[in-house]
């Protein structure tokens, strides 16, 4: 094999390559050639050092290799375009049954919990107003010009225990915020195809 015919092989086997990277490896394997001539071996010789177009195509383009295309003949590969298409149609049809599954897995437990989640928070939060239960003996007094002790003791017990749903609801707040974020990066990550995120 010289090295036209050798270079032509191996323009064929690379089809499925991308053009740029093709035209680097190509010119790669032409600079063994001229080298090779400048030390006075025959193309024939370097062709042989070199190997089997078809072994290094198959090598350089890996899982991307397909010799047995059905009706093509043995030097055939497709292009990287007709390679492409169908790994364009399969991720398609990969995102569709991801976002089917996704749907129904959000509908049947991801928004039930996630609602659960924040009406906990909801229920928290609104104890919370117990720290206006002062404003309310006050304005008990102005208005109805009476206050007793046991109303004073209640007001002010109603106060502290107000204060405190008021910390759980922020600590409660923080942590559901931070649930409900990951859940949503997990769905974006799982419809890019991330799995490991």
């Amino acid at each position: 094999m010289n090295r036209q015919q050798f270079m032509q092989a191996m323009e064929i086997h690379l089809r499925p390559m991308e053009p740029q990277e093709r035209a680097e490896l190509l010119a790669d394997y032409d600079q063994h050639f001229e080298l090779g001539l400048r030390e006075g071996r025959l193309e024939e010789e370097i062709a042989r050092e070199l190997g089997q177009p078809e072994e290094i195509a198959k090598e350089a383009l890996g899982d991307r290799y397909d010799a047995h295309t059905p009706g093509s003949d043995a030097f055939y590969a497709p292009t990287y375009q007709e390679m492409r298409s169908p790994r364009n149609s399969t991720k398609a049809t990969r995102n569709f049954f991801t976002a089917i599954g996704l749907l129904f897995l959000n509908l049947i437990l991801g928004i039930p919990l996630g609602l659960t989640l924040w009406s906990v928070w909801l229920t928290i939060a609104s104890l919370s107003l117990l720290v206006l239960a002062p404003v309310a003996a006050v304005v008990d007094f102005v208005f109805l010009g009476q206050l007793d002790k046991a109303e004073i003791f209640v007001a002010i017990g109603a106060f502290g225990v107000g204060i405190l749903f008021a910390l759980a609801a922020k600590s409660v707040y923080k942590a559901f915020k931070k649930i409900t974020l990951q859940y949503i990066k997990w769905n974006k990550n799982t419809m890019k195809g991330d799995v490991s995120a």
